[in-house]
């Protein structure tokens, strides 16, 4: 098993979800991002939810707890996913508290993780992520070659700083200056 931890901001979350077999989002009771991690995006994408340092406060982590499930219903995260067959179980996103100080919740989290890689082992979720990963992957190194050939072109270079500067001033059209630089290295892309 490998863990990697975020330092919680959205891009780095969503960049790991991307190369994860499994999302866990860690929410603390009394942060208050519970409704941060939703606007953010963050809630879609997160397989488990849980809410630590309940040794701390446990009315605040039952408060978390029930809102969070409350916001993953709203957001449509029950019933169903992709209308799969109903012959076949699969995972829903869930919301748990624990202490890991105390040790308090620890053995589920590990059996939700264990059964989390078994429902996706047996309906194909997994390999089914892992091909759409890998798509991913290969277009963000296609858009980071285009973009890497496309500043270190010779005529983007040249053009680059006086375009900027008109689009800065105003007197130039973000797209017109777009269109040129695209123009400068032999391609039509408008």
């Amino acid at each position: 098993i490998v863990i990697v931890e975020t330092e919680g901001v959205e891009q780095s979350e969503i960049a790991v979800a991307g190369m994860t077999d499994m999302f866990l989002l860690l929410q603390l009771p009394n942060a208050g991002d519970d409704l941060q991690a939703i606007k953010k995006g963050v809630m879609e994408i997160a397989d488990l939810i849980v809410i630590n340092k309940v040794d701390i406060d446990p009315d605040a982590a039952m408060r978390a707890q029930l809102f969070i499930t409350s916001s993953l219903r709203l957001l449509g995260f029950q019933g169903n996913p992709d209308h799969a067959s109903h012959n076949q179980e699969y995972w829903h996103p869930q919301v748990m508290t624990l202490s890991a100080l105390e040790g308090n919740g620890v053995p589920e989290l590990w059996e939700k993780i264990l059964h989390f890689q078994k429902l996706q082992n047996a309906n194909g979720q997994l390999q089914s992520r892992r091909k759409q990963q890998a798509g991913a992957w290969m277009w963000d190194r296609i858009d980071a070659g285009l973009k890497n050939a496309f500043q270190n072109h010779p005529a983007v270079q040249a053009l680059l700083p006086g375009l900027s500067a008109e689009v800065n001033q105003g007197t130039m059209a973000a797209s017109v200056a777009a269109r040129r630089l695209l123009e400068a290295m032999g391609h039509e892309f408008f």
